[in-house]
């Protein structure tokens, strides 16, 4: 069996609404019309069956952040949360046994932010929130998010984090624009690897016991470089000028094992795998592709992050931990 626990979905009518409300060009709507799979679920379910891919797990695109007209009105951030989450509880009811939802979280209002996160978890029965991180977005280590993540811990509801940082975000500072895709391709890395520190190291696992945060593209720079991070962490922790408190038990690097991290590698890289697997552990470690995110749609990243696992010095049960079991558990999922 194979449940792919971070794919993307959009729907026009939402789209639509960004577009409106958006005083600059909306790239997104162009770039998720290209990608059928990303809008049309019959070519969704074809790339699937030809994988033998079971269940996707759906992480709805493009955030509220997206269009900061949206964002910074509590009115229209809730408004397009609303219009998203209900789009994906529509297609999740046609096709129950094949998507399992993971709802946008408005959070620019906390008191619209746990009304939504209640209408979701509650009303429509999702199974997990997502929040975005990176440097135009509030930190994800605000006290803002104290309630939803106590909730999520008493409601047992994994929380995805997804880096963000837009195209606007430049590269120097005397620019005004990021060049030839490092916003993304290394910027998104950066995102999710100072995500995972503010919350480890601000104390998020312990003020938030069994909370289940899940990082994308593989657990980012973290597993790579942990020995580069403690390092630091015991060399600046003592220097006043580069101090910053903590009050997690040393050795902290431990601490980040407590993430979940996804496969996604985008290309054949079973190395990549090994290393997640290393460092987080089985338990940690869920079959995730970024669907429908390369340049065939989807089809490129699922067959390799398929060969990738199935290469790596992993055993079988380990394997089929990877591809379901862990997604399974993390999610209470009944399967046969």
């Amino acid at each position: 069996m194979k449940i792919d626990c971070y794919t993307h979905f959009s729907f026009e009518t939402y789209l639509k609404y960004l577009e409106r409300n958006s005083k600059t060009p909306f790239s997104y709507g162009t770039l998720f019309r290209y990608l059928k799979t990303m809008l049309d679920v019959d070519s969704r379910l074809a790339l699937m069956e030809k994988y033998q891919v079971d269940k996707h797990v759906i992480i709805p695109l493009p955030w509220i952040e997206s269009v900061k007209e949206v964002y910074e009105d509590s009115v229209k951030a809730h408004e397009a949360a609303k219009i998203l989450n209900n789009e994906l509880a529509n297609l999740v009811n046609k096709y129950s046994d094949k998507f399992i939802p993971v709802a946008v979280i408005p959070t620019t209002n906390i008191d619209i932010m746990l009304a939504e996160y209640e209408r979701v978890i509650y009303n429509l029965k999702f199974k997990g929130i997502y929040l975005v991180v990176g440097p135009t977005v509030r930190p994800i280590d605000d006290s803002v998010y104290d309630s939803l993540f106590k909730k999520a811990v008493q409601d047992n509801v994994p929380v995805w984090l997804h880096p963000s940082r837009p195209i606007t975000y430049s590269d120097y500072i005397n620019e005004s624009m990021s060049k030839y895709g490092i916003w993304q391709s290394i910027g998104w890395l950066m995102d999710s690897s100072t995500a995972m520190i503010r919350l480890t190291l601000s104390g998020a696992f312990e003020k938030y016991k069994g909370i289940k945060f899940i990082i994308h593209h593989h657990g980012a720079l973290i597993g790579l470089f942990s020995k580069r991070l403690n390092a630091g962490f015991r060399l600046f922790k003592n220097l006043e000028a580069f101090k910053s408190t903590t009050t997690i038990t040393e050795p902290f690097i431990e601490h980040f094992k407590n993430f979940y991290v996804d496969t996604a590698t985008q290309g054949f890289e079973p190395l990549l795998i090994q290393n997640a697997y290393m460092f987080f552990g089985i338990d940690h470690v869920l079959f995730g592709t970024d669907v429908p995110f390369d340049e065939n749609g989807g089809y490129n990243f699922t067959n390799e992050t398929i060969c990738s696992i199935n290469s790596a010095l992993i055993s079988d049960a380990d394997k089929e931990q990877i591809f379901y079991k862990n997604i399974v558990q993390i999610l209470n999922l009944k399967v046969n």
